[in-house]
């Protein structure tokens, strides 16, 4: 009874000084990047308008230069619309790229920093409710993607 007593006491020492990995019962990492929200609902009425908004989240400690990040969105693994730059005043909104616009302190200045957040407007229609939506978030220089999550629409 006393070896239990000692053993179990050992197990817990080695986990409050974190000499056992986390990883041994933590889930998987997130990316730096991630989809927090999809929302097709009209902000004022709640009607169902098939709005495709994207909200967007540094979640990682990094501070990227926003200027340099161009967003690719899949649908169900189809590439459905690429959005330029992440920048919120080099952003030409047109009918032809499907983009309305991007808002949020992610893109109001010349970096997105760790904690903001920032939402995309894409054309209505582009991400339908249930669909599995995959963005990208690709340097522009080097063309090395540096985020990729998925969420369901």
């Amino acid at each position: 009874m006393v070896a239990i007593t000692v053993i179990l006491a050992i197990l817990l020492l080695l986990i409050l000084l974190g000499m056992i990995p986390s990883w041994s019962w933590a889930g998987p990492e997130l990316p730096p990047i991630i989809i927090t929200e999809i929302v097709h609902t009209n902000d004022d009425t709640g009607i169902l308008t098939y709005a495709s908004r994207v909200f967007l989240l540094n979640n990682g400690s990094t501070t990227y230069e926003n200027d340099c990040l161009r967003a690719v969105f899949y649908l169900d693994g189809t590439r459905v619309r690429t959005v330029y730059t992440l920048n919120g005043y080099r952003l030409i909104p047109s009918h032809h790229y499907g983009v309305r616009y991007i808002k949020g302190a992610g893109c109001r200045s010349p970096y997105w920093n760790p904690g903001e957040e920032m939402e995309i407007d894409l054309a209505d229609k582009t991400l339908i409710p249930g669909g599995m939506v995959t963005v990208e978030i690709v340097n522009r220089v080097t063309g090395q993607v540096i985020s990729k999550h998925t969420a369901q629409a």
